[in-house]
């Protein structure tokens, strides 16, 4: 049996700053696995059959924060996944699929202790063999660095070697999504060879990868910072998923300038915006998105401890119901937004019918609850948000409802991300714009809403409920997870911890021939692995 779902952000204090950080990245960028939410892509997009390619080149807005798949953020995985294969692969369809590894399974009750099975005729790029002793190391690597990937592992308690080509990895406390934290989403899955793990301050853009991927990285044809060039790896186990000779990542920070690269042929895929959606579907580009990012107020300060009145329940609730959702995400994301009363998006892990109608717009009952909380005249709240993603535009929008029903908004519009982090950590603001990948529930709550969530929770709010449920789903049978996830996000939402507004899009630009450019409710990332040329 295997088990579906993704990872996790945070814990120690000493590494908020970092993780951080690339969290705040991420968010703009990927999401995991929200099943069920509504996807596209262009009418008439590539079907044809795989022909050889000699030069893929991809257009992304940003670096990679690290070439060192342990330290590299998930939101940047391109630029390791192509050198670094995964124990298993997560394909477009959101199917979890062999990779090095052949087969795994949950051994036992409880989600604490996964066996995994090898190939035996994997190599990485050097001829060294990919065996179990070769993965464990890898893997505690991972687990023993600063990066944001270590946090994936932080529950491994051991990782036994059965075999030349078996392990099994034991962990502390219930981990129902360990095979997804395995696949290229998260470089934890990513394996690095012993050659790497030798002299880890190698792993850069001056030297060849150490992987066992499709590709190798060329630095005589890379410039950090700027493009990255990868060519076939010719020791590869499967030839056949080696659609091109060489890929290139060129980093195009301006939408406009990449989507121009794009269409004059400079390129030929590119991450997309919301401000050049309508002009890229006007050219006839395929177009692939998938509405993954909710966003809205964060509502951290539950115990009142800067707003007396976040304190009380009945003025979160007050809050949900003074959201005018559709007027807002029609406004700023057309046809593109998905509004939404709850972090869990429609049909995906958790969604639950009974949360999506718990908050109508109302800005009488937002006032009848106000009243009742002793708030009659309404109070100021202070408010953070920043510039990226859209959030400070969702809350500016919020702002003149909020004022509707009496509560005065005091808002703060950081310069940038670490002001926003330390802000939105150190008890200063009460509540702050928030854009969150959707994630299934166990994730949400190492990112989120458990006490230790290092941005997000930055009050360390604590609810006995929401932990016994959590618990319990950890532990659970994917049978029986279903339902306690779903308690957990209704717990969330009537406990109104947040104030969500809309799901956001991310979105995939290609050109018309080029196939395989597909994203999913449980693939919304798309890898260029998957993408071909077309006869």
């Amino acid at each position: 049996m295997t088990t579906h779902l993704p990872p996790h952000p945070s814990v120690r204090r000493s590494r908020i700053w970092c993780v951080a950080a690339a969290t705040l990245a991420a968010l703009t960028l990927t999401a995991c696995a929200p099943r069920g939410s509504d996807s596209e892509a262009a009418a008439g997009g590539a079907t044809g059959e795989p022909v050889a390619g000699d030069t893929l080149t991809v257009a992304m807005p940003s670096p990679p924060t690290s070439l060192d798949p342990a330290k590299n953020d998930a939101a940047f995985v391109s630029y390791t996944l192509l050198a670094y294969e995964p124990l298993i692969y997560r394909a477009s369809d959101g199917r979890l699929r062999p990779a090095l590894a052949t087969s795994w399974s949950y051994v036992g009750t409880g989600n604490k202790q996964l066996d995994i099975e090898l190939r035996k005729d994997a190599t990485f790029a050097d001829g060294t063999p990919v065996d179990a002793k070769a993965v464990k190391a890898s893997l505690e690597y991972v687990r023993s660095s600063q990066g944001s990937s270590a946090q994936l592992l932080s529950t491994v308690k051991s990782i036994d070697v059965r075999g030349q080509f078996s392990l099994s990895v034991k962990l502390s406390s219930p981990n129902p999504m360990l095979p997804d934290v395995l696949t290229q989403s998260y470089g934890a899955g990513q394996i690095i060879s012993p050659a790497g793990l030798a002299d880890p301050a190698a792993l850069t853009a001056g030297s060849k990868s150490f992987g066992a991927g499709a590709y190798v990285l060329d630095p005589s044809k890379t410039v950090a910072g700027d493009h990255y060039t990868y060519t076939a790896n010719q020791k590869y186990f499967d030839k056949s998923k080696q659609h091109y000779k060489k890929i290139e990542i060129r980093v195009i920070a301006n939408s406009q300038a990449a989507l121009n690269a794009l269409t004059t042929g400079q390129v030929d895929a590119a991450v997309g915006d919301l401000t050049t959606a309508q002009q890229a579907k006007s050219t006839g580009l395929q177009i692939a998105r998938i509405p993954t990012i909710w966003q809205g107020l964060n509502l951290i300060d539950r115990s009142g401890t800067v707003s007396k009145p976040l304190g009380d329940v009945r003025v979160r609730r007050a809050i949900n119901f003074a959201i005018d959702r559709s007027a807002i995400s029609k406004a700023l994301l057309g046809d593109n937004g998905v509004p939404t009363t709850q972090v869990a998006v429609p049909g995906g892990d958790g969604y639950s019918k009974k949360a999506a109608e718990q908050y109508p717009y109302d800005p009488e009952k937002a006032r009848q609850l106000l009243a009742e909380a002793g708030y009659a005249d309404g109070f100021e709240l202070k408010v953070l948000a920043i510039k990226l993603a859209g959030m400070d535009a969702v809350v500016q929008a919020m702002v003149p409802q909020l004022e509707k029903v009496g509560i005065k908004v005091e808002l703060t519009v950081a310069s940038d991300a670490q002001t926003y982090i330390a802000g939105a950590s150190d008890g200063s603001f009460p509540a702050v714009a928030v854009g969150y990948g959707a994630q299934p529930v166990h994730i949400l709550g190492q990112g989120l809403f458990l006490p230790d969530a290092p941005v997000f929770n930055g009050f360390h709010s604590k609810d006995e409920q929401l932990i016994s449920l959590y618990e319990q789903a950890a532990a659970a049978p994917a049978s029986k997870r279903s339902e306690l996830d779903r308690a957990i996000i209704e717990r969330l939402t009537d406990q109104a911890w947040f104030a969500p507004v809309t799901f956001a899009p991310v979105f995939y630009y290609a050109r018309p021939d080029l196939g395989g450019v597909k994203v999913s409710p449980d693939a919304p990332v798309a890898s260029p692995l998957d993408w071909y040329d077309t006869k």
